[in-house]
């Protein structure tokens, strides 16, 4: 299960999703696809994968290797935990 870290700013700009982690004070930006999947967390990344599949029409091994890229960088700048 992958979890946002609950002292992540989120900043909604209407065409990106800003991240700023306060601890490090680094901003993260996401495109549609990455709000999509930030928003759905807590999620366990089959789940992801089955949403980024369904909403972009996308095939398995494609969703699925978006879905790990995303969280394997969220998840190395601190703004993702896994459980």
């Amino acid at each position: 299960m992958w979890s946002a870290v609950p002292d992540v700013l989120v900043t909604d700009l209407g065409d990106e999703l800003v991240l700023l982690d306060p601890a490090s004070s680094e901003m993260f930006s996401l495109n549609d696809t990455g709000r999509l999947l930030w928003q759905a967390l807590p999620a366990p990344e089959n789940d992801l994968t089955t949403l980024l599949e369904r909403e972009y029409d996308l095939p398995h091994e494609q969703a699925q290797a978006d879905v790990h890229a995303l969280l394997t960088s969220l998840e190395a700048r601190h703004l993702i935990t896994r459980s």
